[in-house]
């Protein structure tokens, strides 16, 4: 197979492990790696056996497609020129700062020709995958999305750098339009929003309660996707799929918990999750979220095929991030003055 000539721009955290991943792949050639930064980009660049360059435009012409990687506030800046030159682009989220940002690039694909994938990469966790199969016509969605605070991604808040997993999770079980947004949260780092709860509600009737946190002293990634047939919870940091199902008891609607005598209910309430709403832990085989991610993209730019994340998807995603932020109320934590202002590019 002819090897993907193949960039990455941004060497910070994500960008060094897709150049290391890239890197190691027998189907791929990682010619270069860009950054402006030259101590970040020779460091980067040596550990992978390729060259660094400061600015990706110098790559016209050398590779087909780059995986971009650089703050949030750049890639329009990074990717629309890409594109100009008939590279192909794996974008990490959000896919822009702005959705016009987001509809800008879209445009750019279109109109030269090229394939956009965004690295929403929760869509490629085996967890999330394996759930995705045995999920039914979603009702409501749960989701918690906590974790402690890394000094990363201070260009965002806690939205388009966290929640925005979970909304793109969402979006992807085809709720219909949003109809609905509340949104409340906290400021406590002294920039952008750290912490987010917010309730989601679409045309169909579906609701998503989403809650986004930087600041959590643990961490802790779960969503419980909630149908007339089960209720499916995932783990994504375990890797864990649970699934909770009606007995065909309670289908036919022939249990009553109020039938059932004093004197069983100790015993009836150890066997609850096997007989009346019986509890099955699927296998999760193991992989690598951004493996399959990179498998995806170069499936999509060698097939000519639509990857699984779409700039399109990229973009409705950014777009309910925003309906988030332009609704939610946000408060400075703890003895911060109440007059203190707040705004969203704080």
């Amino acid at each position: 197979m002819k090897k993907t000539r193949i960039a990455v721009v941004g060497c910070g955290h994500l960008g060094t492990i897709h150049a290391r991943l890239l890197a190691a792949r027998s189907d791929v050639e990682l010619v270069a790696v860009a950054d402006p930064s030259p101590e970040a980009g020779s460091r980067v660049a040596e550990a992978n056996g390729c060259r660094w360059v400061s600015d990706p435009a110098s790559l016209a012409g050398e590779v087909e497609a780059a995986v971009v990687a650089a703050p949030t506030g750049l890639h329009e800046r990074v990717v629309v020129p890409l594109l100009e030159q008939g590279i192909h682009v794996l974008v990490e989220k959000p896919i822009a700062a702005e959705p016009a940002e987001a509809e800008r690039i879209v445009a750019a694909a279109a109109r030269f020709g090229c394939t956009v994938a965004v690295g929403h990469v929760e869509r490629f966790n085996p967890a999330w995958q394996t759930a995705r199969r045995v999920i039914g016509e979603a009702m409501t969605v749960e989701s918690k999305r906590l974790a402690p605070f890394t000094y990363r991604s201070l260009d965002v808040g806690v939205v388009l750098d966290l929640m925005i997993h979970d909304i793109d999770l969402v979006l992807s079980l085809h709720p219909g339009q949003l109809a609905s947004v509340q949104a409340q949260g906290f400021v406590a780092t002294g920039g952008h929003e750290d912490v987010i709860r917010a309730r989601l509600g679409f045309s169909s009737g579906f609701i998503a309660d989403l809650t986004a946190s930087r600041i959590n002293p643990t961490l802790d990634r779960s969503i419980s996707v909630w149908s007339n047939d089960s209720i499916v919870t995932v783990d994504f940091n375990s890797k864990a799929v649970r699934v909770v199902e009606p007995s065909e008891m309670v289908r036919r609607g022939l249990f009553s918990a109020a039938a059932v005598p004093p004197s069983e209910w100790a015993s009836r309430k150890e066997t609850f999750f096997r007989e009346v709403l019986p509890e099955t832990t699927l296998a999760v085989p193991d992989g690598n979220a951004l493996v399959a991610e990179h498998d995806d993209f170069l499936r999509a730019i060698r097939t000519g095929t639509s990857p699984t994340v779409s700039a399109e998807q990229g973009r409705d995603a950014l777009e309910v991030a925003f309906r988030v932020l332009e609704a939610a109320h946000v408060q400075p934590f703890g003895n911060a003055p109440a007059s203190r202002p707040w705004t969203r590019a704080a």
